[in-house]
């Protein structure tokens, strides 16, 4: 059952996640956005959740690239924006974002989607796409808070547990990763940077607010004591 309550779901072919995970950090965490790659659990039935996710959000945040004609989900998901806007367009929006620049040519504008005011990545840069969806969620009367939730630590405490995290050896980050059950699909690989995998780790605890960062400090303490 979907419980939560987002303004932007974010679709994309399954090439462009990087982009969107990109443009979703840049929104995240005190703009409420669905990303499947961060946000879908191990067992999770896909076909059921992301519908509803996407129903239930604000707006869809369509990924466009080149890859959009090969990428079905995708297409479905756009459809699926497009009847919502039709239905009830205080309800719901679609957003088209082109990483590669607006097409030239309107046969390239998928389906549905043209005369749709679009937001150009390649001109703008994603900082600046996600600027213009904050312009666009602090305008929603019907939105949740944009603030950041009360339940996240201060950013001093972030920048300390990302320290702490740093200062571990490769056999302690493993512990720590262990005792928290941080799932692998949302981790950067052992190998990686240190740094790149602590960033990675701290965001995924952050999403699950206070009591997921408050288990990731004492699963740091207890694998390195004093270190945090």
């Amino acid at each position: 059952m979907v419980a939560s309550r987002y303004i932007f779901f974010l679709a994309h072919a399954g090439r462009d996640t990087e982009p969107a995970k990109e443009l979703r950090n840049l929104l995240h965490p005190d703009i409420p956005v669905f990303l499947d790659a961060y946000d879908l659990a191990l067992g999770d039935q896909w076909n059921v959740l992301l519908p509803n996710y996407q129903k239930q959000a604000l707006a869809t945040v369509a990924i466009l690239s080149s890859s959009v004609d090969s990428a079905y989900y995708l297409r479905e998901e756009i459809a699926n924006a497009i009847a919502y806007q039709r239905n009830d367009e205080t309800r719901h929006r679609l957003i088209p974002v082109y990483i590669d620049g607006l097409p030239k040519n309107p046969e390239d504008v998928p389906y549905g989607v043209r005369g749709i005011h679009a937001l150009d990545a390649a001109q703008l840069g994603m900082a600046g796409v996600a600027a213009e969806l904050r312009k666009f969620a602090a305008g929603l009367a019907d939105a949740p808070p944009v603030s950041p939730p009360e339940d996240l630590p201060k950013p001093a405490d972030r920048v300390a547990m990302f320290d702490a995290l740093c200062k571990l050896l490769e056999p302690q980050f493993d512990e720590v990763i262990f005792r928290v059950v941080a799932p692998s699909q949302h981790l950067t690989p052992a190998g990686q940077p240190l740094s790149k995998r602590a960033l990675n780790l701290l965001q995924w605890a952050e999403q699950g607010g206070s009591a997921r960062m408050a288990e990731l400090g004492r699963a740091i303490r207890s694998a390195a004591p004093g270190v945090l």
